[in-house]
């Protein structure tokens, strides 16, 4: 188990459950279903941008399709009177060709999912912000949420000088190769004037038993 596994598609199963919920059944297959989903994350992830999106479950059934979307900013996904969502459900049927309904959930603590703390930190190395300032001052804004860990890399360019490096910030305890730590990753990359920066947050939240209390814990951060 290399730091280049996936922490979070490893645990799958184990403490994690799937983001996609349905059965490939009759004349679909799993392997459609599995490219509409990567195309269904795309399409919202093009739509809303960096609106506090921590994460996106598609439960797919005979009856109807769900896409249940975790953010921290519901109004600025939901808008006025919900406009904004039945837009946005227009749009998915008129893409698909079949009606879907969205659900938007509201993350109660922010600081503990990984993409939107590398969202935050993305954000701000593109404002030119210094870059050991900014995961720094995230590096405290999560431990301050009692999480038990936290580490960033941020590589690329770094200070727009020639040679590109990498650099780690870890704060409190990231244990990668047991399976029991509930730990949130994410990766994306941030466009500034002087190239791309590679942005990875690992933020751990404690050791989990059982699958009891990793839902009891899925319900206390979402």
């Amino acid at each position: 188990m290399w730091s280049k596994a996936n922490p979070v598609g490893m645990r799958v199963w184990i403490m994690k459950s799937r983001p996609s919920e349905w059965f490939a059944k009759y004349r679909r297959t799993g392997a459609d279903f599995f490219v509409e989903d990567i195309k269904m994350r795309k399409f919202v992830d093009d739509t809303f941008g960096r609106s506090g999106i921590s994460k996106v479950v598609i439960r797919k059934t005979a009856k109807e399709w769900e896409i249940i979307i975790f953010s921290s900013k519901v109004g600025v996904l939901m808008g006025k009177q919900g406009a904004k969502i039945k837009e946005f459900e227009d749009a998915l049927k008129k893409k698909f060709g079949k009606d879907m309904k969205v659900i938007i959930k509201e993350v109660k603590i922010p600081e503990l999912s990984a993409k939107i703390m590398a969202e935050f930190i993305a954000s701000q190395l593109e404002a030119r912000m210094p870059f050991r300032k900014v995961a720094k001052n995230v590096l405290q804004k999560v431990m301050e949420k009692w999480a038990s860990g936290i580490k960033i890399q941020v590589g690329g360019r770094l200070g727009g000088v020639d040679i590109s490096r990498s650099e780690k910030f870890i704060e409190g305890r990231v244990s990668l190769q047991t399976f029991r730590s509930d730990i949130d990753y994410y990766y994306l990359q941030a466009r500034t004037k002087y190239g791309m920066l590679g942005v990875k947050v690992w933020i751990e939240k404690g050791i989990l038993y059982n699958k009891a209390q990793a839902n009891a814990n899925k319900k206390i951060h979402l």
